[in-house]
């Protein structure tokens, strides 16, 4: 699949969400993890709204695409299984964040309970959360996941 077409189907399927984002009233504390995630996610999802087209013609590795959005509906059949739309919402934010933005998954000032959060070394993207939950060291490099 090329690059632009992966692009494409995130812009049709933030297009599907934009007045229930675009309506969203966040007005949590501004230091909790659910008003710090819905902020990133609201910011990514009007990253993406306001991006007309990527002109890109890589070649996207469809099976780390396909193994990307397994780990998704996974997680979600784990904690949110009745809940498609917002399911499909941070699929396709998720595949923006990890397949074009470059950015973690997770907001950089996001602070877990345990203190932990997501912190960056060169260009590399540590989740702390990810780790724990998974109870493995995951390392995010660009779109991979790095098990160690």
């Amino acid at each position: 699949m090329k690059s632009s077409q992966l692009f494409l189907k995130i812009k049709k399927d933030m297009e599907r969400c934009k007045s229930k984002v675009e309506n969203k009233n966040i007005s949590e504390n501004p230091d909790s993890i659910d008003f710090i995630m819905s902020k990133y996610n609201q910011d990514n999802f009007n990253e993406i709204m306001d991006l007309s087209f990527l002109e890109l013609d890589d070649e996207i590795d469809e099976e780390k695409l396909n193994d990307f959005q397994k780990r998704i509906d996974y997680f979600f059949s784990l904690y949110s299984p009745d809940d498609e739309k917002f399911r499909d919402f941070i699929k396709a934010i998720s595949l923006y964040l990890a397949f074009f933005a470059k950015k973690p998954l997770h907001p950089p000032e996001i602070k877990f309970s345990d203190g932990k959060g997501v912190y960056k070394e060169q260009d590399i993207y540590y989740c702390t959360e990810k780790a724990n939950s998974l109870r493995i060291r995951c390392l995010y490099v660009n779109i991979a996941f790095v098990n160690k």
